[in-house]
């Protein structure tokens, strides 16, 4: 994976330095957690993935699913974001993936439909995840989809069904009696940096990816080499931030990490955008994320190019040549005949490249290599570990969602529940 920068005049190796200073304490904190896999800590997120247990689970799903053609992952937010980002990037294998997030009747019956062929319930598997079982999205869209199947299938549906969450929680116990497979995830681990615990692993093993090396680029996100990247990236981002930068754009350079960026951007979002920090000041400073693929080129690149203040874009692509294509030297597109597919994706990535340092416009590059699922998971620990850094400078919780709740309890009172 291939890292590379371009700053405004105020970054400064002394200014780098400084910052990096104030997080020494919490480094170590960090250090001693993973080291220790303390879960009753936080940030157990990034070493729950070397828990015996989990590789355990992960196996035994594995034999008891395999043979699966369809997986249906019912969640919402951190529960399914990180699967599909991984999944979208990969792409591979001869299981599809067919989500339900938020509560929509003509998803719903869309799905249904989807499935009616299936002939067998041993061709498909049901992901449920709920960590704290009461997830108004997931429990409807649960509910609605596995009576439907049932009609089909019977309680044998209930053999093909997985729930994922909280040990304890009325959503486990009415698993139980339905007769599913129970995976518990550690408690401590919020949902949005949950793709590391059986939330992500259990859906990406059952798709049938390469579950080892995604979880060896996790565990290298905390080795000396990275950890010491990822703090000075924290650093840089809150540099932006106190400089007035408010526009975070996550530039997707091949469509199929927009998934990817997505996920990012709740992780980010729901860690950063706080309304008070621990000493109950107001936050004032922070990024509204957005997500762009080179569809947007010409609008985006119009609109950034022309001088639109505060804006700081994180570009993220392939260097892919697995696939490719031969440009015609006849007809529409001969002026560029003597090259092929890939050649022209990376001309216009490095033209872009050039274009922001001309208008000095700053950014961040992130190139994954050939193995793709190492380098996703590398990607995603440092960027939880970086989402951690970056909120220790900003004196935040970052594993609190307090403002969240507000709309939950909301909906409730609407429905008189």
């Amino acid at each position: 994976m291939y890292h590379s920068y371009f700053d405004i005049e105020s970054i400064t190796p002394s200014s780098q330095a400084s910052g990096v200073k104030k997080l020494a304490k919490y480094r170590q904190q960090v250090t001693e957690v993973v080291s220790k896999r303390d879960d009753k800590k936080p940030e157990y997120s990034l070493a729950h993935i070397k828990s015996p247990e989990l590789h355990d689970t992960i196996d035994a799903i594995k034999k008891q699913f395999k043979g699966i053609e369809h997986l249906v992952l019912v969640g919402i937010g951190g529960s399914n974001l990180g699967t599909e980002a991984i999944h979208s990037a990969l792409d591979t294998g001869n299981v599809k993936l067919h989500t339900l997030d938020t509560v929509s009747a003509h998803d719903i019956e869309e799905l249904i439909q989807t499935l009616k062929p299936i002939k067998s319930p041993k061709k498909l598997a049901i992901c449920v995840i709920s960590k704290s079982g009461n997830t108004t999205e997931t429990l409807v869209n649960a509910g609605v989809l596995l009576t439907a199947l049932k009609k089909k299938f019977d309680k044998a549906i209930y053999g093909r069904t997985i729930f994922i969450g909280n040990e304890g929680t009325e959503f486990m116990r009415a698993g139980k009696r339905l007769g599913v497979t129970l995976v518990r995830m550690p408690s401590i681990v919020g949902g949005r940096y949950s793709v590391a615990t059986e939330v992500g692993l259990v859906p990406l093993a059952l798709l049938d990816h390469d579950t080892d090396s995604y979880i060896a680029g996790v565990l290298d996100s905390t080795v000396d080499e990275f950890e010491s990247l990822v703090a000075d990236n924290a650093v840089r981002l809150h540099h932006y931030m106190q400089k007035n930068f408010t526009h975070y754009n996550f530039f997707a350079f091949e469509k199929r990490l927009a998934k990817l960026g997505a996920w990012y951007r709740q992780l980010f979002a729901e860690s950063i955008g706080k309304e008070l920090d621990r000493e109950k000041k107001p936050v004032t400073k922070g990024f509204l994320h957005t997500i762009s693929t080179p569809v947007e080129l010409h609008s985006v690149g119009q609109l950034y190019l022309s001088g639109f203040a505060g804006v700081y874009t994180d570009f993220v692509t392939f260097d892919d040549d697995s696939i490719d294509f031969d440009i015609p030297k006849t007809g529409v597109a001969k002026t560029f005949g003597k090259f092929e597919v890939q050649e022209i994706a990376t001309a216009i990535y490095g033209g872009v490249m050039g274009a922001y340092q001309e208008r000095s416009l700053p950014y961040r590059s992130t190139i994954f290599d050939e193995d793709l699922p190492y380098s996703l998971g590398l990607f995603m620990g440092m960027r939880m570990l970086e989402t951690m850094y970056l909120a220790e400078l900003m004196n935040l919780n970052a594993f609190d969602q307090p403002n969240v709740e507000l709309y939950k309890e909301k909906t409730r009172n609407i429905l008189g529940l």
